[in-house]
């Protein structure tokens, strides 16, 4: 006799309550006849029939083995789909999981059910739609974005993207599955990798194939932090002129740097910075950037500095939070300088320059 066949005796140990061992084997049994391309109509009804007692068992072990075998299942009567979802998690998840028949109302129905463990089951689906995607970034917990990010069947579109950055920017675990994607955009690389770790941003690098320039500036980025945390460890003026020396004989001396140093409260690297580049002698450029009434001052200095002018707004910020807490540019927290940096370049608003949401976004990224 064909074990895997539904008979008489099967039906019998359902009704006589035999032990949930007995029961999980004909749960098993029935699910596979269920599935079998023999079964005929009249056994697919008594099938079905089995299943709604069997959702409803006392024993869980029980509706956890009608689940397992359910789940490769397809069109399954409505009721019999409902219970189990609504089920406790550890009937309804693997099949929620795998179950092929869910429609996108059946998707955002269960989603919809405060369980993160339904929720990441559903996250973890394969091929799922831009619009189910979308929709578990705008209404669910961040534990279940991250489960959809590492999703790699999942269809992400580009303002989905945009959505997940926007909202979870500092998440590093996010920002981690987003970069170990093994396809991502550029437009979306190019949003997130300033505020990436050094190990994220070679990652990054080395497994996606990035245009030349954006590469480029990835590790120009990298390289420019590595400087200004040697630069940090120097105390000595000697040191830390010796170190710009190097940088302007290497052409390694760049814009960004140098802006990049005084917003993160290196003040002695960017006076320094300042001296080689614009051929102008230390104590005149300590002067000229802590003269009380002497913008203009500052911005020539800046401009025989090549500093292009869509960065003086950082460099004044820069300054005018030094001189309002007397900011102590080798003892201080840097982060907490750069912070209010950030914070005065948000609120920038000279008379005489217009700082564009690109120029202020640029900004930012340098010295995030």
């Amino acid at each position: 006799m064909n074990d895997t066949l539904l008979n008489k005796n099967d039906i019998e140990s359902l009704k006589a309550k035999k032990s949930a061992k007995a029961k999980e084997t004909v749960a098993q049994k029935v699910g596979l006849y269920y599935r079998g391309r023999s079964i005929t109509e009249r056994g697919k009804q008594l099938a079905e029939d089995i299943f709604r007692i069997m959702v409803r068992d006392v024993e869980l072990k029980v509706r956890q083995t009608l689940s397992e075998s359910l789940k490769q299942c397809t069109d399954l009567p409505t009721d019999i789909v409902d219970s189990i979802i609504r089920d406790s998690d550890s009937v309804a998840v693997p099949f929620i999981k795998y179950y092929a028949s869910l429609s996108n109302d059946d998707i955002i129905r269960i989603l919809n059910i405060p369980s993160i463990n339904k929720q990441k089951a559903i996250a973890e689906r394969l091929n799922l739609s831009h619009e189910i995607t979308q929709y578990i970034v705008e209404k669910c917990p961040e534990e279940v974005v991250s489960t959809l990010v590492s999703n790699e069947t999942a269809e992400i579109r580009d303002s989905t993207y945009d959505s997940i950055i926007k909202k979870y920017n500092k998440n590093e675990d996010i920002k981690k599955r987003l970069v170990f994607r093994s396809e991502l955009p550029t437009s979306v690389i190019e949003k997130i990798a300033n505020s990436l770790s050094e190990q994220l941003k070679k990652h990054l690098i080395l497994t996606h194939n990035l245009p030349i320039d954006l590469a480029t500036d990835i590790i120009e980025d990298v390289r420019e932090k590595t400087t200004l945390k040697i630069s940090e460890e120097y105390s000595q003026d000697s040191q830390i002129e010796e170190l710009v020396h190097q940088l302007y004989a290497s052409g390694r001396l760049t814009p960004t740097l140098v802006v990049r140093s005084i917003c993160m409260g290196d003040l002695k690297f960017f006076e320094y910075a300042i001296v080689y580049l614009s051929g102008t002698p230390i104590l005149e450029v300590r002067k000229t950037l802590f003269s009380a009434s002497a913008d203009f001052m500052v911005r020539n200095l800046l401009r025989k500095a090549y500093i292009p002018k869509t960065m003086f707004p950082a460099v004044f910020s820069a300054l005018k939070v030094i001189r309002e807490i007397h900011f102590d540019c080798r003892r201080s927290n840097r982060k907490t300088f750069s912070h209010k940096v950030i914070e005065r370049i948000l609120s920038y608003t000279p008379n005489n320059e217009e700082l564009s949401e690109e120029d202020i976004r640029y900004l930012v990224s340098k010295i995030s």
